[in-house]
């Protein structure tokens, strides 16, 4: 069984370029909770099994083991290998972890498993629509996708009980690594919107599924933009 890459964030950036910033032990403790959790165990959240998990703090470590890029908008570029890229995962705007790691012993939250796909509701299919992005970018554009994001936050704090998973999807171009960085990148965006806009940082989660869950196994444009996506899983205690 190919394990999925679990990533519940704010994953924080350590730039290699001189960008730093001071960090309190309690930020740092956190960050390395949820990542030393959640990185390379999905396994573990998907179907009950253990997995393998180490902490991960920049792209180097993330994936393959070689260095990973995330190039914003950079329409003309499809990073195939790996080696030849620099990424540096997850601005999150600082935003706070959730307090409670789902699916693990002990947690009030069971694992994304349990959660359900909302265009399975009538009342939830309109509301929790999919999120696309412009081909190799995390950036949320379009009114589109404001609207999307408003109404989520909105629905959200009307149902106070309600726990979301985002999950962030990619096209089929580019290594898996990649695509799995990139994946996060986007659920990380789209938890940050969210937060941003009242909603509990302890009810949003996000899961990253790379290019393993494609909507379409054409090629062409449009295909691969309704594969560069992000869309939601629920759960109401």
């Amino acid at each position: 069984m190919k394990q999925i890459h679990l990533i519940l964030i704010p994953l924080f950036i350590l730039s290699s370029v001189g960008i730093g910033c001071r960090r309190s032990p309690d930020d740092v403790w956190n960050d390395t909770k949820t990542a030393g959790r959640h990185v390379g165990r999905g396994v573990d959240t998907m179907g009950g099994k253990q997995g393998t998990s180490r902490q991960i703090t920049n792209g180097v470590e993330f994936g393959d083991g070689g260095p990973i890029a995330f190039t914003k908008d950079h329409k003309d570029f499809t990073p195939l290998d790996d080696d030849q890229m620099n990424l540096q995962i997850g601005d999150a705007e600082t935003v706070p972890a959730p307090k409670d790691s789902p699916g693990e012993a002990g947690s009030a939250i069971p694992g994304v498993d349990a959660f359900k796909d909302p265009a399975l509701d009538p009342e939830l299919a309109p509301i929790f629509e999919h999120i696309h992005f412009d081909y190799n970018s995390s950036l949320i554009k379009g009114d589109e996708n404001l609207r999307i994001i408003q109404n989520i936050s909105t629905y959200m704090k009307n149902h106070p009980r309600l726990y979301v998973f985002v999950e962030g999807h990619c096209d089929k171009r580019g290594s898996g690594a990649y695509n799995f960085a990139l994946g996060a990148n986007r659920a990380n965006t789209i938890r940050t919107g969210l937060i941003q806009d009242g909603v509990s940082p302890d009810h949003v989660f996000t899961i990253s599924y790379g290019k393993e869950k494609l909507l379409f196994e054409e090629d062409g444009e449009e295909f691969h933009r309704l594969n560069r996506r992000a869309q939601f899983k629920v759960y109401e205690k």
